[in-house]
């Protein structure tokens, strides 16, 4: 009986751990070296990278809805990269402001129809519904398992 309840303790332990958790459940990664994005850019699975900063408004009301949409599409990599830390830079050089939402996979961007549109990528702060039909028609063009 002892065996069985130490068990079943230890079960629940490893299930309630939050990294254990965020590895069955989607989740974004925030960027911190050239390396690591790299290395997510470079893989198969489909990627889409929030560029953002911490003194911009419209990224600090899109980021928490990109976050909680990347809990619902675990086959996808979500990457925040913030614009202003200098390991960054030359990933972020070319952009025209923030937010801006860049898809890609296997290192190269990925166009998509997005309202009548091609795109690979969009700007500007998202509310929640908008961000959700763009992910939408992005895992559309790039079928996640």
């Amino acid at each position: 009986m002892v065996n069985k309840t130490l068990r079943i303790l230890a079960i629940s332990a490893l299930l309630c751990t939050p990294k254990l958790f965020s590895a069955v459940k989607g989740h974004a990664i925030e960027i911190t070296s050239m390396k690591q994005f790299n290395d997510l850019h470079k893989s198969d699975k489909p990627m889409v990278t929030m560029y953002t900063a911490t003194w911009c408004g419209p990224c600090k009301a899109t980021k928490p809805r990109f976050k909680k949409l990347a809990e619902t599409m675990p086959g996808v990599n979500f990457c925040i990269v913030d614009v202003d830390k200098k390991a960054l830079k030359s990933i972020t050089s070319s952009l025209g402001g923030v937010p801006t939402f860049k898809f890609s996979r296997a290192g190269k961007p990925l166009r998509f129809s997005n309202n009548g549109r091609s795109t690979a990528q969009i700007s500007g702060g998202r509310r929640k519904a908008e961000l959700k039909r763009v992910l939408a028609n992005f895992k559309k063009a790039c079928p996640v398992k």
